[in-house]
């Protein structure tokens, strides 16, 4: 029996009612266990305890995501419609790390043709450009297909271009193949007379049409030569360059903090200056860790705008192999003011207001006992701050040599965390914990895993195993580890945002975007965690559900995660304990198979995209049902 200062919660099996009931409900009720059923008073009760788990808060950078230069995941993301813009060839990626050898947007080659060649006679950028050779009898064409359009939409092009001989022609066109085997043309603009020398031209055209199969044409008419470099295509709606459905979906996720960094930081040898200025002046650059050729259109600029159209913190990680003087450069082109040495170049590169970014990592995957990260990380520290007093500095791998030697002077250390097995992720919390507490000068140290999944790796068909709801709910349950020690984890990235070999939280086509099982699900815990960790009791049995609790500073609101990982729905009711008023459930939701199929395995596809999604619980007072493999956010309220 209830009473206000206890109140059970409990559970019930949808599968243990008479079978002539159960076919009623199913008959009634195609998603059953998405509605609540009847309140069974013996079922195992999960409590809520008005008593903090621990001396911490529950940081919203806990639900933080991360941004590397691999493969198509920063492409999938950019508003750049055309692929290989500068002409130096196509690199496929690290055979290693491919999950099926499908190819992707970095795949996409020019289109061969018999008027145009690549050439390497005085390219405007890097070693190669494309020349058309065109003459009366024969107008010459350079394209690219598999383009996405939408009609209404205006498209700016942008190249460098110049000619040679008789007067040349130049129109560029968006086009698309009918099925009678004709061409319908889209948008076409003509370009200004193109002169012996590179000249950028820039124009804008709009889609009369909507297809994902359209091809850009670069159009020459007349006798002579017309050599192309660096040409672009963007949607005029982008932002500061990145795919205006990208960004409205991530502020919709609203990730509080993103990392930028990865194995192309360490150890691949990248170099952020590089990567600032006019982006058509950048050369391209090969990935040394994942393969393919960077075209280096988003490097550090770019990284900490999308952080500003989000609403999101930036986390930059630092290269141990570029020195610490150019970390310390780095942070003051980010955040020094517009009349300090890199702080100007920053403002003349476009960005006059600092960055405002504070928390910066040293090194990516570098073990923390390696002799010469120990050598250089107090000169890290020391330049970092220097640039920037107010700045947060992480280190790589944690190691207790490297907490012994400046931890004093740090604010995180940075596990990373790939794994399946959550007793080992939170061994490797406590372990890591254990750390501070042995090196005086260093309570104030907090952990940040700056990159974690299920796996790094399974290059096989496992990798696809990513994409399902069973890795949400990994993921959901890996988060409840971090958050019952977040008196130790301040900070969080789940590795990947986009793409990413089907490691990503959403994954996008030149059409569109497709949200994973696991967007879903860092985005319920994003807008209904809140910052007091509380005590919870779970029920028994090998299905009681993975539960988290969570309040308001006030404690009158609370709310309830549940991992539901039983293949049957389960009914409870709030309880709660040694709080003044009862507490009310006033709504759930829960990210679950909406076909109810019970199967760890179902995903969404671009054919089915709601497969797996959130949806609203039926929830009456105390009781509420979780569908089966679920995850669930449930609020309650104390009330009379």
């Amino acid at each position: 029996m209830s009473t206000p200062g206890n109140i059970a919660l409990r559970f019930t099996r949808v599968s243990s009612l008479p079978k002539v009931l159960a076919a009623i409900i199913v008959t009634l009720a195609p998603a059953a266990s998405l509605t609540s059923v009847a309140e069974d008073k013996t079922a195992p009760a999960i409590t809520i305890h008005n008593e903090p788990l621990n001396d911490g808060k529950v940081s919203p950078l806990l639900f933080g995501n991360f941004i590397e230069l691999l493969d198509d995941v920063v492409p999938a993301m950019w508003a750049e419609m055309l692929n290989d813009r500068s002409f130096e060839g196509i690199l496929p990626p690290s055979p290693q790390h491919y999950f099926n050898g499908a190819p992707d947007i970095c795949d996409r080659p020019w289109d061969k043709g018999a008027t145009w060649d690549i050439d390497t006679d005085r390219p405007f950028s890097g070693a190669r450009c494309a020349k058309l050779s065109v003459s009366a009898a024969r107008p010459a064409t350079l394209t690219q297909s598999s383009l996405a359009v939408k009609t209404g939409v205006n498209y700016h092009f942008t190249g460098y271009l110049r000619a040679e001989g008789a007067a040349v022609n130049v129109a560029v066109a968006l086009k698309t193949l009918l099925p009678d085997g004709t061409w319908m043309t889209l948008a076409s603009v003509p370009l200004p007379k193109i002169t012996d020398a590179w000249q950028k031209v820039s124009v804008s055209m709009t889609s009369c049409g909507v297809t994902d199969r359209a091809v850009f044409a670069l159009e020459a008419q007349g006798d002579g030569h017309l050599w192309a470099d660096k040409l672009s295509l963007m949607p005029e709606d982008n932002v500061h360059g990145w795919r205006r459905d990208v960004v409205d979906l991530v502020k919709e996720l609203h990730p509080p903090i993103i990392r930028w960094g990865g194995s192309i930081i360490d150890p691949g040898e990248y170099r952020w200056k590089n990567a600032v200025g006019d982006r058509d002046q950048r050369l391209s650059f090969q990935d040394k860790v994942w393969g393919r050729l960077d075209s280096n259109d988003v490097g550090i600029d770019e990284f900490c705008q999308f952080c500003e159209a989000v609403g999101a913190e930036s986390l930059i990680c630092t290269s141990l192999s570029d020195g610490a003087e150019s970390a310390g450069e780095l942070v003051q082109y980010c955040n020094g003011d517009a009349v300090s040495a890199w702080g100007s170049k920053r403002a003349a590169n476009g960005h006059p207001e600092p960055y405002r970014v504070k928390y910066w990592q040293v090194g990516n995957e570098i073990a923390g006992d390696r002799a010469d990260y120990l050598e250089q990380i107090e000169n890290f520290i020391h330049a970092i701050k220097q640039a920037d007093s107010a700045a947060q500095v992480m280190s790589s791998y944690p190691a207790q040599k490297l907490v012994d030697l400046a931890g004093r002077d740090l604010a995180f250390v940075c596990p990373h965390e790939y794994t399946r097995d959550l007793a080992r992720a939170e061994a490797q919390i406590r372990n890591t914990a254990r750390m501070f507490d042995t090196a005086p000068g260093c309570e104030h140290l907090k952990i940040a895993i700056t990159e974690w999944n299920v796996s790094g790796g399974d290059w096989g068909v496992n990798r696809a195993r990513q994409m399902t709801l069973e890795t949400a709910l990994l993921n959901a349950r890996h988060l409840h580890v971090m958050m019952r020690h977040c008196d130790k984890v301040g900070i969080a990235n789940r590795s990947n945002m986009a793409n990413s070999y089907c490691g990503a939280t959403f994954e996008t086509s030149p059409a569109g975007i497709l949200k994973r099982p696991s967007h879903y699900v860092m985005e319920l815990y994003t807008h209904h965690a809140r910052p007091m960790p509380l005590k919870v009791e779970s029920g028994p049995g090998d299905h009681a559900p993975d539960v988290f609790a969570c309040a308001s500073p006030d404690k009158k609101s609370v709310t309830l995660f549940a991992v539901n990982t039983a293949d049957r729905a389960q009914e409870f009711r709030v309880a709660s304990d040694g709080f003044e008023r009862p507490l009310r459930i006033i709504r759930a939701e829960a990210v679950c198979d909406t076909q109810d199929a019970k199967e760890l395995d179902v995903m969404n596809h671009w054919t089915a995209p709601d497969r797996v999604k959130t949806v609203a619980l039926k929830a009456s007072g105390e009781t509420v049902t979780l569908p089966a493999l679920s995850a669930v956010a449930i609020e309650v309220e104390a009330k009379e």
